[in-house]
């Protein structure tokens, strides 16, 4: 029997013999439905057809309800505690599509903070019967609603986004998937969007910087200053939830702390960023700040561990220049 059959048979089956309380939440009480079948899922995700697997059993679940359309859910393949951190500044076009694709997933906690907005984005966000949002009326700086969201979280997993940029909710599993499976911090992989190092802009090669210099040279450009991404709790505490206001930095607390890092998907934010007066052209407001972050980032782990960092110096013979230095003060 094929997966997708026996996962509908399986969900039919589940919805049928199970009780359910009518003040539950239906989505979470699924979700348990669906944990259940470890089996399942563990095949379902080495077959890489866990999507279509778990579509099944949602089919199958309400196909024994007729009267009940079958919701366009994505159950998650793990019994954490899972959240979303979203970041909104003045995203009334796409706020509500970037929550609606959360509130498909069973999630523990959805926080949005909204701050400096002049436009509809709080007002859209409070719609959302699921969301916890945290209004500012002040701009808070380009990634300090990471560091509050993070801090006000308490599950297990932490994905984070940006309300600008709507990510289907099939597309965010692959970043829980491997939190799940140890990562501590889950990059999205961008490396492929952007060409040959030739090519390459100011932002992409510090990237790529402060990788290589803190030994991660197979991390490339990756960086979480990009979304999506996803931390586990032992990351948000060993990197501090404050620090995530400054992701380079974050990304350097990270390596240098031994967490695990890794590559949770890829998807091509490029394509989905609005664009802006202050992040298109060369040398914008948000590339330099970017930038800004990065060295603030190397100057951290240079404290840290040493002033070269992994660039270890074989060439100079520093003890001779020592030397003329003292001869050459001895002569004045």
């Amino acid at each position: 029997m094929q997966l997708p059959t026996l996962a509908w048979e399986r969900g039919r089956n589940a919805a049928q013999t199970s009780s359910f309380d009518e003040e539950a939440d239906l989505q979470q009480h699924v979700q348990e439905l669906w944990l259940k079948e470890s089996g399942l899922i563990r095949k379902a995700t080495a077959a890489g057809k866990y999507i279509p697997v778990m579509k099944a059993f949602v089919d199958g679940c309400f196909s024994a309800h007729p009267l009940e359309a079958t919701p366009n859910w994505v159950l998650l393949p793990t019994n954490k505690k899972v959240a979303a951190v979203v970041m909104a500044m003045n995203e009334e076009l796409s706020i509500l599509s970037t929550i609606r694709e959360l509130e498909r997933m069973p999630l523990h906690e959805i926080v949005v903070v909204v701050n400096g907005s002049t436009d509809s984005s709080f007002m859209m966000a409070r719609t959302s019967s699921k969301a916890i949002i945290l209004h500012y009326n002040e701009a808070l700086g380009h990634d300090v609603g990471r560091a509050i969201g993070a801090k006000i979280t308490t599950s297990d997993v932490v994905i984070f986004l940006d309300a600008d940029i709507p990510v289907a909710a099939e597309q965010q599993l692959s970043f829980v998937t491997e939190v799940d499976r140890g990562l501590d911090v889950a990059l999205n992989d961008l490396s492929r969007y952007i060409g040959m190092f030739s090519d390459w802009d100011e932002v992409s090669i510090m990237k790529y910087f402060l990788n290589r210099s803190n030994r991660r040279d197979d991390l490339n450009v990756n960086s979480m200053t990009a979304v999506p991404h996803a931390l586990s709790r032992k990351a948000i505490e060993v990197i501090g939830s404050a620090n995530l206001a400054v992701p380079p930095k974050a990304q350097a607390i990270a390596l240098q702390r031994g967490l695990r890092i890794g590559i949770g998907g890829s998807i091509d934010v490029f394509k989905k960023n609005r664009h802006r007066k202050d992040n298109v052209g060369a040398n914008n407001p948000i590339s330099r700040l970017i930038m800004g972050d990065h060295l603030e980032a190397l100057g951290w782990a240079m404290r840290e561990e040493n002033p070269r960092l992994k660039y270890t110096d074989h060439l100079r013979k520093r003890e001779r220049a020592k030397g003329v230095n003292k001869h050459h003060y001895t002569d004045l």
